[in-house]
């Protein structure tokens, strides 16, 4: 049977649904595109916002617009908050938990089995165990990432933090961290299988090895990696201030297959709205790891989230978000309109900012780092860079792929330098786009 799956959300999400189809794999079903007819869809689902709930419900609608007799199984984490409400969704006939997801060959084929003639009326049915319950992480080896150039290695899940607005903890679990053997093996097969970039992610990232009985630092996992024989290099994906140690920041600046590229999310640069949204750092803290990175690694390709219209963001707050965007090293910026969040703290506050002012506070900021990521990209110019090439040829016949740093770039090259580590000298920069040549 074809199976096809929808992937919102987190590099995690990614990787749990690489792991998902290993699983179908072994037990025969086969791995199609989203956009094409299956038997059975998956949406792997995002609740980080209102308009990630909107996007994963309308996921489920594109499948059935493609085959309206097609078991559609809902997990991730909207499935995980809102299971009772998901399983009412027209046409839906599993909600499954994110504990739950590697199960997800032998409920299938229980439910192929006993009761699929034709569609289920009725609420879909659920399979939700407790996310909060002890337990022993432990990720599966991934060779195949469909429709990907890069592999994802998830390292560690859930989070200990207890931010305001965030809904991760309830969706995801406290943190729990992968054995370092069992990510050096996962890593190994990945490499084995012609992966040039592997990318390392986790829910709280940076606190790998801090629930082992014998605390380890994640600083420590990268060396190892990286240590590692064949041609390859390490990507982190984002990661918090308070867990970037010197030892993390002299790998970043000094191994050669690690790449120069941080994304450190900031979420407010006002010390009142910070402690509001009860993150475990102030801007003093993380204006020095900015800058102590920044100094160490050169060039730094650095980026953050950043939540505009936080519960009680006046014009002063928002002014020093922006004034300590302009002035740091950013590259690149994620910007957000704060959404509430049922369940959360910040959901009870009061003193909402107008939906208008989001806006207008988000365009601030977006045009700002253009400029920005504008100026950085132009200091690229004539130098040497390492790109991955992706496999899909764009419309004017150059392919597309991402510097050590994360710039995207276009190269007329071969199709022989797919999916290849290629140097690559930057020719110039054009509003949006940086164009280069291979060099070899």
């Amino acid at each position: 049977m074809k199976v096809a799956f929808t992937t919102l959300g987190c590099r995690t999400n990614q990787h749990d649904t690489a792991e998902m189809q290993v699983l179908l794999e072994q037990e025969g079903f086969s791995i199609v595109k989203s956009s094409e007819t299956a038997d059975i869809y998956v949406v792997n689902t995002c609740t980080v916002t209102a308009r990630s709930d909107y996007s994963s419900r309308l996921a489920v609608k594109k499948s059935l617009a493609i085959n309206e007799n097609a078991m559609v199984v809902f997990t991730g984490c909207y499935a995980q908050l809102n299971s009772e409400e998901a399983a009412q969704l027209d046409g839906l006939d599993l909600v499954l938990g994110n504990a739950d997801k590697l199960k997800i060959a032998d409920l299938l084929k229980t439910k192929l089995k006993n009761d699929r003639v034709d569609k289920q009326s009725g609420p879909a049915e659920i399979s939700m165990s407790d996310i909060h319950s002890k337990r022993v992480f432990h990720s599966l080896p991934v060779t195949q990432f469909q429709g990907r150039s890069k592999a994802i290695i998830k390292v560690q899940t859930g989070c200990d933090e207890k931010c305001s607005f965030c809904t991760v903890v309830r969706a995801r679990g406290t943190s729990a961290s992968d054995t370092r053997e069992n990510v050096i093996n996962n890593v190994r097969k990945a490499i084995d299988a012609g992966y040039k970039e592997i990318t390392l992610t986790g829910i709280n990232l940076g606190t790998w090895g801090m629930d082992f009985h014998s605390k380890k630092t994640f600083s420590s996992l990268v060396r190892d990696i990286a240590n590692l024989s064949g041609d390859f290099r390490v990507r982190l994906s984002s990661i918090n201030p308070m867990e970037i140690d010197d030892n993390l920041i002299e790998l970043v600046a000094h191994h050669e297959k690690v790449c120069p590229h941080l994304h450190i999310p900031l979420q407010s640069g006002d010390n009142e709205i910070l402690s509001k949204m009860r993150r475990n750092y102030n801007v003093e803290q993380y204006e020095n790891v900015v800058r102590c990175a920044a100094e160490r690694i050169a060039p730094l390709g650095l980026g953050a989230d950043v939540i505009v219209g936080f519960p009680g963001e006046n014009d002063e707050h928002f002014e020093r978000t922006r004034r300590l965007i302009a002035e740091l090293p950013f590259s690149y910026l994620h910007v957000f309109s704060y959404s509430p969040r049922s369940g959360t703290e910040a959901h009870k506050l009061k003193n909402d900012v107008k939906n208008t002012l989001k806006k207008e506070r988000s365009g601030i900021l977006n045009d700002l780092i253009k400029e920005k990521a504008d100026r950085f990209r132009k200091t690229l110019v004539g130098k040497k860079v390492t790109v991955l090439i992706e496999d899909r040829r764009h419309s004017d016949g150059t392919l597309k792929g991402h510097s050590e740093h994360y710039v995207p770039i276009l190269v007329q090259t071969e199709d022989s330098l797919q999916n290849q580590l290629v140097p690559v000298i930057i020719k110039e920069v054009k509003e949006d786009t940086v164009i280069g040549y291979p060099q070899i």
